[in-house]
């Protein structure tokens, strides 16, 4: 006996959902004998044409009450997916347009025997307003790095650099650039071309052109350098403001080991490498006082990374040090 309440209460949630869906499209679809046609809720889409025109917003009201007549079959299976009114706005006269709605624009399956005997409201009101192209530039964004054993050998080629915003002139005006779909810097081994996307995260209701750019890598196996000798120089603060000739820094010069592509590796100019403290790190040292400072490498090209073989080094102030007090330090 305790059989049979089991059996039922297995999945009872959705063997009452599937006996509720049964009954609301039997209760929704009528023979055509009844009369009266079979009521739905339709969504009304406005499909802009005119090009000098964009679509703010839906349309008012966003669906309407549209009566179908036809085989049972054919409105079960319109209550099951459902379908849409297309209004379209081929020739826009105003940026505030009521438009008359027309049976035709409701869209029903080329092999469905339904009738759409009426619609209700008759009209919907459409607000547009001026479309407006922008110029703007186009950012790349990487993710990873690349394969072990090869660097770039010039910057990422763009390809074209700047790509055709176009819709609302509100919507338009908030951008400066676009980004690209991100790319994948663990998948570039060799030099080429690809093709990328760009992001249309947060560009609903706009249009791109073009929708996608070339990127150009050059690749080269990687290529290390030493230069010996580099100096540690003493950095100037925003004002301008130098204690190199009243401080003291050991060691004087270091090692410094640089990496990247062979083309930009070997065109790398030694004499313009230089190891700097920053200013900030010498503020408010009293006279024959020491401290370690880190430093900083300066003068390499972009594409190359550089390695001290020491991180710090230690600066001393002479007892005719000026201008490194409170009064002079950075913020």
């Amino acid at each position: 006996m305790a059989l049979v309440p089991r059996v039922v209460a297995r999945n009872w949630r959705l063997k009452l959902a599937s006996f509720a869906l049964t009954v609301v499209l039997l209760a929704i679809v009528r023979s055509e004998s009844g009369g009266q046609g079979n009521l739905f809720t339709v969504a009304v889409q406005a499909q802009v044409g005119d090009l000098d025109w964009t679509l703010v917003g839906e349309p008012d009201p966003p669906t309407v009450q549209v009566r179908f007549r036809g085989p049972t079959d054919d409105l079960i299976r319109l209550a099951r997916e459902g379908t849409s009114l297309r209004v379209p706005l081929d020739s826009v006269s105003g940026a505030d347009t009521l438009v008359q709605l027309r049976r035709d624009w409701v869209v029903v399956p080329a092999e469905s025997r339904l009738v759409v005997e009426d619609i209700v409201p008759a009209a919907v009101r459409v607000a547009l307003e001026k479309t407006v192209t922008r110029v703007v530039p186009v950012r790349v964004t990487t993710a990873g790095e690349l394969p072990s054993g090869v660097a770039l050998a010039a910057p990422i080629g763009l390809n074209p650099q700047t790509v055709s915003v176009r819709g609302s002139a509100e919507r338009v005006r908030g951008f400066s650039a676009v980004l690209l779909e991100s790319i994948d810097l663990s998948g570039i081994g060799s030099s080429g071309t690809y093709s990328v996307d760009v992001d249309t995260t947060g560009l609903g209701g706009l249009s791109l052109s073009p929708a996608a750019v070339n990127l150009a890598f050059r690749v080269e196996p990687t290529f290390q350098r030493e230069l010996v000798g580099v100096p540690v120089v003493a950095g100037t603060a925003l004002d301008g403001a130098s204690v190199s000739d009243s401080v003291t820094i050991e060691p004087a010069s270091i090692l410094v080991r640089i990496e990247g592509a062979r083309t930009v590796v070997t065109r790398t100019r030694g004499e313009e490498v230089q190891a700097v403290v920053p200013f900030e790190a010498m503020a408010g040292m009293e006279p024959g006082q020491e401290r370690r400072v880190p430093i900083r490498l300066r003068g390499l090209p972009s594409l190359v990374r550089g390695f001290a073989e020491v991180d710090s080094v230690i600066v001393r102030r002479s007892s005719g040090l000026r201008g490194t007090g409170a009064a002079t330090a950075l913020p």
